[in-house]
């Protein structure tokens, strides 16, 4: 698992910079000089670094053999790794490419991309804490979903990268690595972020998808590389549970593996990075767990309403709500998920209640953006739901009907891409779909059951939000003012 370093003292809206220490920490503190050099690296090639590592696999190797022959392979692993049983990949030899990195397992490819310097001296900004501040307007936070790391998740992390200037935070709504229960994948997963070199800089919070849920085959720990793999401002540390399910429960193949795609709910998962909250610069940012408990009187529900109720928003305007299945969709896939279900019949009320002004979700592989709606009805105090799940994984879900909702502004299913969301003012805020590349499947929206359809691309999306909860003061004061007059 990673490292996790808690720095106190800093002020906002501050840059401060850091090295990463490859070694022992005693001895940079006693050699500050060395800070950014490479004093014990310098002279590794690449190859003596694939050599080294091949020796250290071979030591393994011979450790096998001096086993007992009739000894079984849980045996083995047993006696070589007592306090922990590794997954078994079918693997011949390492494979290194010129700078010395081992290829990783399929999607990612990092060959011919050097390795990242680990002395290298990165940067930090701390979010402004008051209006005052230069920094607070404009705001701007980067959205993306359903990520992974695939050619078209490449191409997500290349353009923001390209782009960065004007982002302070970026916020991931859910799927995250896809492991596929390889958890080589988390490392690689990594790898690809460091590649790409925009989350050094910025901060990079996360919410739970159903592809982090990653539960091993015969095994019953769940969100463990979800949670221990990240640290996010948590509420309490985490209570995780194990899923006890059976193949007679939704979700569970007859061999008992979970289905991923359509796993059970709820699953027990409470606090750590299970949903928390934080506030940066005018926004209150509320990240959820779709497969956590959402009913009235769980926990997690009953900290959401307080969570909720509690927002200043004269000195935190804006709200955005984070929770990975989209309550509002216009595609053809997911509509029997319990975890929609769920999170419509239990938080859309506390939603529109507390003028939530934007609900960020992902799940669906495509782009979607409502009206401001409250209950299925438009109204301009409804929060707008905007599904961004066209990060890098296979783009393509047809619509369910060939006419749009009511309460749909737009959609697409033929572009990968994300989106920027910038804060103006306490009152507005500008949003930005960014469309990067056509679907490899196809480069027009299809509609379910009609394969002769072929409907456009959307080239763009941008909006000016107004804020929900000062439109719904206005009237507010409206009413009174009429009140008064009669």
């Amino acid at each position: 698992y990673q490292h996790h370093i808690t720095i106190g003292g800093l002020e906002p809206d501050t840059t401060y910079y850091y090295v990463p220490v490859l070694g022992s920490r005693d001895h940079y503190q006693d050699n500050p000089e060395l800070l950014g050099k490479k004093p014990f690296l310098e002279t590794a090639s690449a190859t003596h670094h694939a050599k080294e590592s091949t020796l250290a696999e071979n030591k393994i190797a011979e450790q096998q053999e001096e086993l007992q022959e009739g000894q079984n392979d849980d045996e083995r692993r047993k006696l070589l790794l007592p306090e922990v049983a590794p997954q078994v990949y079918e693997e011949t030899e390492p494979k290194w490419d010129e700078h010395g990195r081992r290829l990783a397992p399929p999607p990612y490819n990092p060959t011919g991309r050097p390795c990242i310097d680990p002395h290298k001296v990165r940067s930090f900004k701390t979010a402004p804490a008051k209006e005052t501040d230069a920094n607070y307007y404009p705001m701007t936070f980067g959205v993306i979903g359903d990520i992974g790391q695939f050619e078209h998740s490449q191409e997500t992390l290349e353009h923001m990268r390209d782009h960065l200037k004007g982002i302070q935070a970026v916020v991931l709504v859910g799927d995250i690595a896809y492991p596929g229960q390889d958890g080589r994948k988390w490392d690689t997963f990594f790898d690809f972020l460091d590649d790409y070199s925009v989350f050094d800089t910025i901060p990079l919070q996360i919410a739970a998808g159903n592809h982090d849920i990653d539960k091993q085959p015969d095994r019953k720990e769940i969100f463990l590389a979800y949670e221990h793999r990240f640290r996010m401002p948590r509420l309490a540390p985490p209570d995780l549970g194990v899923f006890e399910g059976t193949p007679d429960d939704r979700g569970v193949f007859e061999d008992g593996r979970l289905n991923m795609d359509a796993p059970p709910y709820p699953l027990p998962y409470e606090w750590g990075n299970s949903y928390y909250a934080f506030t940066y610069g005018p926004a209150r940012h509320v990240i959820v767990n779709a497969y956590s408990d959402m009913s009235p009187g769980s926990i997690q529900y009953d900290w959401l309403e307080q969570e909720l109720a509690s927002v200043d928003r004269q000195r935190t305007p804006w709200v955005l709500l984070t929770i990975h299945v989209p309550i509002y969709n216009t595609f053809a896939l997911h509509h029997h998920d319990p975890q929609i279900f769920a999170a419509r019949d239990y938080l859309e009320p506390l939603m529109v209640k507390y003028n939530v002004n934007v609900v960020l979700n992902g799940h669906i592989h495509a782009y979607q953006r409502t009206d401001y709606v409250a209950f299925n009805e438009t109204t301009p105090t409804g929060p707008m739901h905007i599904t961004v799940g066209a990060g890098g994984r296979n783009c393509d879900a047809p619509f369910q009907n060939e006419e749009p909702e009511p309460w749909l502004a737009t959609r697409d299913a033929s572009m990968y891409g994300y989106g920027r969301l910038t804060i103006l003012n306490e009152t507005h805020a500008d949003w930005r779909w960014i469309p990067l590349s056509s679907s490899e499947k196809h480069d027009y929206n299809q509609v379910k059951g009609h394969d002769e359809l072929h409907l456009p691309s959307l080239d763009h999306d941008r909006l000016m939000i107004e804020n929900q909860y000062h439109v719904r003061m206005r009237q507010r004061r409206r009413r009174l003012q009429k009140t008064d007059h009669n």
